[in-house]
């Protein structure tokens, strides 16, 4: 793998994880951090996933009945399973707490909003709250699925779905079509944004993070394919929720003080008869045993359970997450500079490691020629004793003589002087350049040239021989001679 690879897989990380950091919904990151879910039924609190619970304090007003769901659930929590390893492990983790409230708690209106966008529903919403609650000044945080906004498309290609409130004395959310198109409408929750905060708070007040609330029955929403109807009641009211594609499509509450009442409890009789013959299934939920158990019957059977679209995020999780994902940004800065410091510093870091391995490998050669090198040094110090004798230069008189006899004869020599390898020779010949030539050739000779002008026959030649260098060995064992 060479350094442009990395470089490129390093570039193509950060770039997935600042994609990833950019394109999170808040809300969607803190619903699928939710590891503990409660329940309140009644006076008690329960913990759905231990089946364990505790009794709510009683509080005189909201924020008194908020600190005991937190009392309760801290209690809860705290309350751990020796015997179960996997909670003992997460013993230290943070609880991101869903906590589940009683529909009565939330106000259900319809939504009819032919022609929007899913991802516009909500904004129209919490813009039409005033006339959607009149009467009701205080915020309202908004719970609605995105997707339920489902019917027949008109000839502009708008979606066309309708919805009414009942007149009686039920509080009624009725998904009945009109004349105007065939489409399913669904039904929005609202919750008093003070409730919310104050749960929110008062969970805080414990070191627990309350991450989101929702109507209880929407735990159970499995996506059916027909319609399914839930029953929920507890001792103080009743509520029933028609759901399909875990969309909850028409929704009908009451106080049962009010059923006392025989016309409000025929009405009810009458309301409750129409929305359950069109359901393939009924869920009757009038306790928290049958809730636990209906969960774990979804659980088991393996159905597909509805995501957290009824969830209300309080602001302060929200807020919460934004400076989480601050952190995130922070951290992703410093993350790409550590690793744009890192790309620019990797030709650095193997040119040091290449200088490291060639000095390592010099190291090696220089320990591997140390003999060598210590016998180089006792040649040399031979040389330097015994090179002065040795090396004289050696003038093979004999030798030279016999090779000018062979070069000048016929010719008469009469003076030879060898001197240091120069030879002086003078003669007489019929030819003396043609002699000259003929001691140029001769290997053992050179520099092979008259020495003054010839007169008539007479020559004076000087040459050296090749065998002797003089001013060399002079001049390598006598440089100071020079």
């Amino acid at each position: 793998m060479g350094l442009s690879d990395i470089g490129d897989q390093v570039r193509e990380l950060l770039s997935k994880a600042g994609r990833s950091l950019n394109t999170t919904d808040p809300a969607s990151a803190l619903l699928r951090r939710i590891n503990v879910v409660l329940m309140v039924f009644d006076d008690k609190l329960y913990r759905l996933d231990s089946s364990r619970w505790r009794e709510i304090g009683a509080g005189v007003d909201a924020a008194g009945h908020a600190v005991g769901i937190a009392n309760a659930a801290a209690i809860l929590l705290a309350d751990m399973d020796v015997t179960d390893s996997a909670r003992n492990s997460a013993r230290n983790a943070v609880n991101n707490v869903l906590l589940l409230l009683p529909p009565a708690d939330f106000l259900a209106t319809p939504v009819n909003l032919p022609g929007v966008a899913p991802v516009a529903i909500r904004p129209a919403l919490q813009l039409q709250a005033d006339s959607l609650i009149p009467g009701y000044d205080d915020p309202l945080s908004l719970a609605v699925h995105a997707a339920g906004q489902s019917g027949s498309l008109t000839a502009d290609g708008s979606l066309t779905a309708d919805g009414s409130v009942s007149a009686d004395g039920f509080l009624s959310a009725d998904g009945s079509s009109t004349a105007g198109g065939s489409a399913e409408p669904h039904i929005a929750f609202w919750l008093p944004t003070a409730t919310l905060n104050t749960l929110h708070t008062a969970f805080a007040e414990q070191s627990l993070f309350l991450a989101a609330v929702m109507p209880r029955p929407a735990a159970l929403l499995a996506q059916h394919q027909r319609a399914a109807l839930i029953e929920d009641q507890d001792s103080q009211h009743s509520s029933i929720l028609l759901h399909r594609d875990g969309v909850i499509r028409q929704c009908l509450q009451t106080s049962l003080a009010d059923l006392e009442a025989p016309a409000f409890a025929e009405q009810w009789q009458a309301e409750t008869e129409v929305l359950t013959k069109s359901a393939s299934e009924v869920a009757t939920l009038h306790s928290a045993d049958d809730y636990l158990n209906s969960i774990r019957q979804l659980d088991a059977g393996g159905a597909q359970q509805a995501s957290y679209a009824y969830a209300i995020v309080p602001d302060a999780a929200l807020a919460a997450r934004h400076q989480f994902d601050k952190g995130k940004r922070l951290w992703l800065a410093a993350a790409v500079v550590a690793a744009a410091t890192f790309l620019a510093a990797i030709p650095f870091l193997v040119q040091s490691f290449q200088l490291r391995s060639l000095d390592n490998t010099l190291a090696e050669q220089q320990e591997l020629a140390t003999p060598a090198r210590e016998d180089q040094l006792a040649v040399r110090d031979f040389e330097s004793r015994w090179g002065v004798l040795t090396e004289f230069p050696r003038q093979d008189v004999p030798a030279m003589l016999l090779a000018l006899q062979a070069e000048v004869s016929p010719n008469v020599l009469t003076f030879l002087e060898l001197d240091e390898g120069y030879v002086s020779i003078e003669g007489e010949s019929d030819d003396p350049q043609g002699l000259l030539q003929q001691l140029e050739m001769n290997p053992m000779f050179t520099e092979v040239d008259f020495a003054r002008a010839t007169s008539n026959n007479r020559f004076y030649i000087d040459l050296r021989l090749t065998t002797v260098n003089f001013p060399a060995y002079l001049e390598w064992y006598f440089p100071e001679a020079q």
